[in-house]
């Protein structure tokens, strides 16, 4: 059983990976077309090429899964083509034995998977974003309008960020616990300074009082070229905000999420991706059962083209699925866990139905 076990995991590894290699090359041709779009003097195809190669290990992890997908169904095809697959079960050899033997190489791709999304892809992923930003000689939006943080009683907006931390166009405004406006403050920059803790120092700017004694409204206007601004938050924090959630790590995710959870904010946007993350090996786990149901189900005597085609619609079905059920899950407030896990689920009943009649 150990060399039918081997036998199967090697034949369907090598179809992963050839999977993995012509889906890995057809998207790097496609991004670097897109990005030496992009060139202009400042902005040479080198560092174009740069980029691309920085953000590919986020695109291979967003590819394992459709690959896991593929490659089992070809390599479980090859078997199958050759009546090996017929042999095997003629043999005695059970279903579910057989989809233990593909499972195995799927656990390498999951485990590759995680890897590859916690701790390679978004730390190149913003390292690219950054170095992009540098070479075009522009500093880093953090969205088309800028973008707001809250600390307490405070709400701030900044423009942008600099790839070395450096804040522009920064406006805060302090709220009274009856949430009438205190103070508003406006400054041109803003650097983070690590001494004592770690503080930002405000740049040229002006700040605003506003009082209201005895049912008399005033205010008082106050320049400064530098002031100090304590605030929960740092540069790394920032940075993280340069790249979309999809593209962070596991953990900058449920750290920023319930950074925006702690402060009465909507983090569901975070939390999604946090659990799409999560879940990705089970994503890969599913996907592979659905390939192997298909093998002994429906596509038990098809051609490899159909085998192969039928993979990658069922894929775009599940992805578009996915898609759909998390964009709804923001718009009415469905919970991300189900967002994320309904879909898998889903296929996890689909494959598990297909093999019990093919058993």
């Amino acid at each position: 059983m150990t060399k039918i076990d081997r036998y199967i995991k090697n034949q369907v590894l090598l179809a992963m990976l050839v999977v993995l290699f012509v889906l890995a090359g057809l998207d790097l041709v496609f991004a670097l077309v897109d990005e030496i779009g992009e060139t202009d003097a400042n902005y040479s195809s080198i560092d174009a090429m740069r980029y691309v190669l920085f953000i590919f290990p986020r695109h291979i992890y967003e590819l394992l899964p459709m690959t896991a997908l593929i490659g089992s169904l070809v390599g479980l095809g090859i078997l199958a083509s050759a009546n090996e697959l017929m042999i095997l079960q003629a043999s005695g050899v059970k279903v579910l034995r057989i989809v233990w033997a593909v499972m195995k190489p799927a656990i390498i791709v999951m485990v590759v998977g995680l890897l590859l999304g916690e701790f390679v892809a978004p730390k190149l992923e913003l390292q690219g974003e950054l170095d992009r930003a540098l070479a075009r000689g522009e500093q880093v939006a953090l969205s088309r309008y800028g973008h707001w943080q809250r600390d307490r009683n405070e709400f701030m907006h900044f423009n942008a960020i600099d790839p070395d931390g450096v804040l522009h166009g920064i406006s805060i405004y302090s709220f009274t616990e009856q949430k009438t406006l205190a103070a508003q403050v406006n400054a041109e920059s803003a650097r983070f300074q690590k001494d004592s803790g770690g503080f930002w120092l405000l740049d040229n700017g002006t700040e605003i009082t506003y009082t209201n004694t005895q049912g008399q409204a005033g205010s008082q206007v106050n320049v400064f070229a530098e002031k100090k601004w304590d605030v929960d938050l740092n540069p790394d924090l920032l940075k993280v905000l340069i790249i979309e959630p999809d593209k962070m790590s596991i953990s900058d995710l449920y750290r920023y999420a319930r950074r925006f959870e702690n402060q009465g904010q909507d983090g569901s946007a975070y939390f999604l991706s946090f659990w799409k993350k999560i879940l990705q090996p089970l994503t890969t786990a599913a996907l592979v059962i659905v390939a192997v149901s298909f093998i002994f189900g429906p596509l038990r005597s098809a051609t490899m083209g159909s085998k192969v085609f039928t993979a990658i619609c069922f894929g775009i079905v599940f992805y578009l699925f996915q898609n759909l059920l998390s964009t709804v899950s923001l718009v009415y407030q469905l919970n991300p866990l189900f967002a994320a896990g309904a879909p898998i689920f889903f296929c996890l009943l689909m494959g598990a139905a297909l093999l019990r009649r093919a058993s």
